[in-house]
């Protein structure tokens, strides 16, 4: 019979065992450092007040701010919709020298090139049209959320009209 002991394979073995003594280690560490605080007799209240979500985000700033972004968001989109105009115009442009170009040769290249021309420019107005969809929807979603922020600030308020809606 072998009688080398290895701890490394009896914890193999059991792994069940050496999880539940982790986690009872983990937990008596934890429960250590919170009780330990010297924070007197308030430290369950102050625990309490650390995990309220309430006090997480600060209502008052963002309020202010989701006008800002409404507007950041629109010049963003103007300047998107800027660049793909200046897109379809670089497009437009090489299209024109494309038909020139092509004047001098075959039917043959008059056609490809004219098809690639076509191509660039629809799409460049796809692009500037999918970006001018998509900046319409983000706007209105940051509209709503502003929205639903605004209602559930005023909710919190002593004197809410909006809580009073629901007092019938």
């Amino acid at each position: 019979m072998d009688q080398q002991f290895s701890p490394l394979d009896e914890i193999r073995k059991h792994p069940g065992i050496t999880g539940g003594v982790v986690a009872v280690l983990a937990g008596i560490g934890i429960a250590a450092i919170l009780l330990n605080q010297r924070s007197g007799p308030t430290r369950y209240e102050r625990l309490r007040e650390r995990f309220d979500p309430r006090g997480w985000i600060d209502t008052d700033g963002l309020r202010g701010r989701f006008g800002g972004l409404a507007d950041t968001v629109h010049s963003t989109l103007s300047d998107a919709g800027e660049r793909a105009h200046d897109f379809t115009d670089e497009a437009r442009h090489r299209s024109s020298r494309w038909f020139d170009d092509t004047r001098r040769t075959s039917r043959k290249a008059l056609k490809k090139h004219g098809k690639t021309a076509r191509r660039y420019a629809s799409d460049a107005g796809h692009y500037a049209r999918d970006h001018a969809k998509e900046g319409g929807a983000i706007l209105a979603l940051i509209t709503v959320a502003a929205a639903i922020a605004a209602a559930a600030y005023d909710t919190q308020q002593p004197d809410s009209k909006i809580r009073k809606l629901g007092r019938f």
